[in-house]
């Protein structure tokens, strides 16, 4: 038996060797379908935004050196030019005329030429005509250079990073790109994975009536659903019985479609019919872990087939699938599509906690932010056949190998129920907890 920090280090060693084969060639997307994909290659600006100077308030653009010893006693007085909206041409001014005149501007219209402040509308007084054209205003405050002005490139700058390949893109990204006018995106292809349930108990989850003995398949319905967030294409091959012929058979057919993961859920443990091991190695795949000193999911198996899929074989019980997929499945995807490593949260346990000895703990958790700041709450119901304590659960909270018992108050690594697919840094606010030793 493995620790999980080992079984780590094995699946980023597979999934290090698989990438060039994996990697080769990029997809194109457009880049309203390319959130949950994996960027190929690095993307700069090919252009300034904004493209231009403009105001960032309705107001009147002016010099702001002009504004100095503006005061309510002695205001500045100027003429008013004309009126700038968005969408107009940028106005070229000489430098002679910009000392003795204003602009009405409006949002997002281009400043004049020359021009380095916009005073807001609010901000004067204003003398109109009697079509209500201003004809002179008052600025009665001074302005600094660049008030209420956003100024060309001071979004993204021409030639700046926008997005490092690996980065899983998100609806931000498709934001950024459309206002650089990138219609499309090359992303790296999605992996393919094929999923196996196994268990002469299992029937569909759309049984109405169980026989004695019997039991819904829940983990199946559950990964075809969470597995498209992991960025992947998945499969359902079936459900086959405790009959490792019956599997032999559909296995062979799995591997002739070249999927990249093979997910299968029970008949992995120790037991007269956990048969996938063997399965597995008779098929000519070698085992890299069988069994992690983890809660739940101990059983957890890790295979190579050379030249073909890597296969995860995962405990039956429900919660130990949900665990397999977050903390097995999901980093092996990350060092296959060369994505960011998830980083854990830190979070102070609010209420003592029991563990096995010599286990790495996986716990159905609350995390908030508290008074004293990110806090997490164990849950009860951790049996790994409970489900319904995940429906009140944002996340999962992790205890290392050592001890029985984790006190109240201890800061514990907190992952999200979920893959947030970004990472926190080291420097971000919910990291900010003294390190601890062996986090995952």
């Amino acid at each position: 038996m493995i620790t999980h920090a080992q079984a780590l280090e094995t699946l980023k060693t597979a999934a290090t060797q698989r990438r060039p084969g994996f990697a080769r060639g990029p997809e194109t997307v457009a880049i309203e379908n390319c959130v949950g994909r994996v960027l190929f290659s690095d993307i700069v600006s090919p252009e300034a935004i904004p493209p231009f100077d403009n105001s960032s308030m309705d107001g009147f653009a002016v010099l702001a050196s002009l504004t100095t010893k503006a005061t309510l006693r002695e205001p500045l007085h100027l003429e008013v030019s004309g009126s700038i909206a968005a969408g107009d041409a940028p106005i070229t001014q000489s430098a002679p005329a910009i000392a003795a005149d204003a602009w009405e501007i409006m949002t997002g219209a281009p400043i004049p030429t020359g021009y380095d402040a916009v005073v807001k509308v609010e901000d004067v007084e204003v003398k109109r005509d009697k079509q209500g054209a201003p004809q002179e205003i008052w600025i009665s405050k001074p302005l600094t250079a660049r008030e209420n002005f956003r100024g060309r490139g001071e979004d993204f700058a021409l030639g700046q990073s926008v997005a490092r390949a690996g980065t899983r893109l998100m609806p931000e990204h498709v934001m950024a790109l459309a206002s650089l006018g990138l219609h499309q995106v090359a992303v790296r292809r999605k992996p393919r994975v094929a999923l196996v349930s196994t268990g002469s108990e299992l029937v569909a989850h759309t049984q109405k009536q169980l026989a004695p003995g019997m039991i819904r398949n829940s983990t199946a319905p559950h990964l075809i659903a969470a597995l498209p967030s992991y960025g992947v294409e998945c499969r359902f091959y079936g459900t086959v019985s405790d009959e490792p012929r019956v599997f032999d058979r559909l296995l062979a057919e799995i591997l002739a479609d070249k999927p990249d993961v093979i997910l299968t859920t029970g008949a992995v443990s120790a037991g007269k019919y956990d048969f996938i091991p063997d399965s597995l190695k008779k098929a000519g795949a070698t085992t890299r872990f069988h069994q992690v000193a983890i809660r739940p999911g101990k059983p957890g198996l890790f295979c190579e087939f050379e030249n073909g899929p890597v296969v995860f074989g995962i405990p039956g019980n429900p919660v130990s699938t949900a665990v397999a997929l977050r903390f097995f499945v999901s980093p092996y995807l990350e060092a296959l599509t060369g994505s960011a490593v998830e980083v854990p949260l830190k979070a102070q346990l609010v209420k003592s906690a029991p563990k096995p000895e010599k286990l790495r703990c996986f716990f159905k958790a609350q995390f908030r932010a508290g008074p004293q700041g990110a806090e997490v709450l164990c849950l009860g119901g951790q049996p790994s056949f409970m489900v319904s304590p995940l429906l009140e659960s944002n996340a999962w909270v992790v205890f290392p190998e050592g001890g029985t018992r984790v006190e109240q108050g201890t800061w514990v690594d907190v992952f999200p129920l979920h893959p947030m697919n970004y990472s926190f840094g080291s420097d971000s606010f919910a990291s900010s907890a003294p390190k601890q030793e062996g986090c995952c």
